[in-house]
């Protein structure tokens, strides 16, 4: 399946979990960097540059920068099979879903790096040119801006997490190289 949503492709369903289904591929540490030719031809799933990952209750997410119809980027969620990883795992598959796929600058430009806030929205960090910013997510869907970056264009926040006790949310800006901290008010868990 090609996920990408771009104008001259299949359309890729957004909001609709799919069965997933792992291939298994040698030589994966080839210095061919041909992996994901080969991965192609035996029929994984093709996306769009991806940039960032996280885990957290029991289900990932990843983003693709320049994924999506208007190339502003795509957020996928993976849940587990519970027989992950064991030959049980075909009686009931884990679930690859398009979680959000704004196609709409104004809430949120290539999506790259993310973090999972303790009340169970997603943190997106974009990667554009110009100003760039730190979305949120809720999990009906809901956009919502948290911070923007005003240090020289190109410098995307990176590295978004938050403290271990939940109060702040730690990000860190490429260009010139610091890091802030911001303490919300949140949202309780």
């Amino acid at each position: 399946m090609d996920t990408r949503n771009w104008p001259t492709l299949p359309s890729f369903p957004i909001g609709q979990p799919l069965a997933a289904e792992w291939i298994e591929l040698q030589d994966v540490d080839s210095p061919r960097l041909d992996l994901r030719y080969r991965g192609r031809a035996q029929g994984a799933a093709v996306f769009a540059r991806g940039e960032g990952a996280w885990w957290g209750e029991g289900e990932g997410y990843f983003t693709m920068t320049n994924g999506g119809k208007t190339t502003m980027g795509q957020v996928f969620r993976y849940r587990p099979s519970p027989f992950e990883g064991t030959a049980r795992e075909h009686e009931e598959p884990g679930t690859i879903e398009l979680f959000a796929e704004p196609n709409n600058s104004e809430l949120v430009r290539n999506c790259d790096n993310l973090t999972i806030a303790p009340w169970g929205d997603l943190i997106l960090c974009e990667d554009t040119k110009g100003q760039n910013r730190m979305i949120g997510v809720t999990p009906a869907g809901k956009f919502y801006p948290i911070a923007v970056n005003v240090a020289p264009e190109g410098s995307e926040w990176a590295g978004a997490c938050f403290s271990p006790d939940g109060t702040t949310l730690f990000a860190n800006v490429q260009k010139p190289g610091y890091t802030v901290a911001i303490t919300g008010p949140w949202p309780t868990a």
